[in-house]
């Protein structure tokens, strides 16, 4: 309703969990790299909780939106004690028909479908959303479909979501030994007051609006109201919006917020803190908005020269770099339209469409990306390092996508044109290795990339103590 108004491409604020949205803030980006960590590991279980609203569903979605699409995936939701035994529903999960099997038959059953799995080089991964409302005895069932992992091949990861609840549900003495498998956990918490404000610009921003389209002042009142729980920002900031449209304001402030927040409140359903609607905010803070809207309402000078050279260099680089945090974000295909409008630069041409490739990989286009990076290795363009990333890349995908022979080829012409490039010389023992068959099932999880990202998670839980 409100989009085009805006100059929206879509609805920022949906309830959809969306990773293409996906905010990194400094707990969630805690969490993505704990879940990424206990996927590359091969965790057996991995838990992540948090009240309801705090983005679990969407960092879940976003964690396996970049598994390289080299995992088969069964989301079990809508859990409760009633279900009986778990398995005939883990089964159906996978689209096994277990109708007629006994408990030992329908077991037998997962386990060939783990072995079938781990024939085609894949992993199997189970995600049970709202796991708190299992009991004891479907979690111990859980625990004992673990067992058909071993030492040497581990096709199942288990990962449970739930809120807080589940924690004092794992912690029974009756459940200490699935306990004793859960190599990851993490509880998420609702974003500071600092990050609201970044939640909320980030979300317009990737919806292709003005990221002034909030006040300061209105993002403050979003987070006194929600408390910082992403779905309550979502449901607020929609409901703005629809406001703002209809009064057709250009900017929406605090005073707006305050307004349709009010009469949301009025039916008494929607859980925000309470507000003092008479005196919603102080004066110098509503000095300080008008100051902002002021200077929001200033026309922008129009350039006084033609741009030069330089500052168009200067431009296809700020382009490549917001697309790339895109990329890092999970937003693929806002970080093309950036890779594509870096990419007309002659100097960036190379990067930017390695990176086009990527996006591809990672969002499970995995053909596009082959193909584009095919074009790139034999087009023979770019310095002679560019053209080395491009042919590791296009090594990576090969991998990825089971052609495990024309990957090897290309890992060997890097090992014998610089023998310590990246991590060729792991991969390649890895695939020759007398344990082969468990090759490129999930190819990020080896060698220097795994030592990299156990850094990288060591360095974010110091700063986040």
């Amino acid at each position: 309703m409100y989009e085009s108004f805006y100059g929206l491409r879509a609805n920022p604020f949906s309830l959809v969990p969306d990773p293409g949205f996906l905010f990194l803030g400094r707990r969630h980006k805690l969490a993505l790299s704990l879940l990424e960590y206990g996927m590359l590991n091969r965790s057996a279980f991995t838990v992540i909780t948090g009240e309801p609203g705090t983005g679990k569903t969407t960092l879940l979605n976003a964690i396996l939106d970049r598994s390289e699409r080299a995992v088969t995936v069964g989301v079990l939701s809508h859990t409760h004690v009633g279900l009986g035994s778990l398995l005939p529903w883990v089964l159906m999960t996978f689209g096994i028909d277990g109708k007629g099997m006994d408990s030992v038959e329908l077991y037998r059953a997962f386990a060939g479908f783990l072995a079938q799995e781990h024939a085609r080089q894949r992993r199997v991964v189970l995600v049970v959303d709202e796991a708190q409302n299992l009991g004891t005895a479907m979690l111990e069932e859980l625990r004992l479909l673990s067992n058909l992992n071993d030492g040497r091949r581990q096709p199942l990861q288990i990962i449970l979501s739930g809120q807080p609840a589940l924690r004092a549900l794992l912690r029974r003495g009756e459940l200490v030994q699935l306990a004793q498998r859960i190599s990851v956990d993490y509880h998420l918490e609702p974003l500071g007051e600092a990050e609201t404000p970044d939640y909320i610009r980030h979300r317009i921003g990737v919806a292709g609006g003005p990221v002034s389209l909030m006040t300061d002042l209105a993002c403050l009142v979003v987070h006194r109201l929600s408390g910082g729980n992403p779905r309550l920002i979502n449901q607020v900031c929609d409901l703005s919006l629809a406001y703002g449209f209809a009064a057709q304001a250009r900017w929406i402030t605090g005073q707006l917020i305050a307004k349709s927040a009010t009469d949301r409140n009025a039916g008494g359903i929607l859980p925000l803190n309470h507000l003092d609607h008479a005196v919603p905010f102080g004066e110098e803070e509503e000095k300080a908005e008008r100051e902002q809207l002021a200077a929001l309402a200033q026309p922008t000078a129009p350039p006084k020269h033609e741009a030069k050279p330089a500052v168009k260099s200067e431009s296809a680089g700020s382009l490549y770099h917001r697309g790339v945090a895109f990329k890092e974000a999970g937003a693929f295909r806002q970080a093309i339209t950036f890779f594509e409008q870096a990419g007309r630069d002659a100097g960036l041409s190379v990067k930017a469409k390695t990176q086009i490739a990527l996006c591809y990989r990672a969002s499970g286009r995995m053909a596009e990306a082959v193909r584009l990076l095919e074009q790139l290795w034999t087009g023979g363009q770019g310095t002679a390092e560019e053209r080395r990333q491009v042919r590791y890349f296009l090594a990576r995908t090969l991998e990825a996508s089971g052609q495990v022979e024309d990957a090897v080829g290309h890992y060997q012409a890097l090992r014998d044109e610089q023998s310590d490039f990246r991590d060729v010389t792991n991969r390649l023992g890895r695939l020759a290795g007398p344990d082969s068959s468990t090759g490129p099932s999930f190819s990020t999880a080896s060698g220097a990339w795994t030592k990299l990202l156990s850094r990288g998670w060591a360095q974010l839980i110091r700063s986040s103590s």
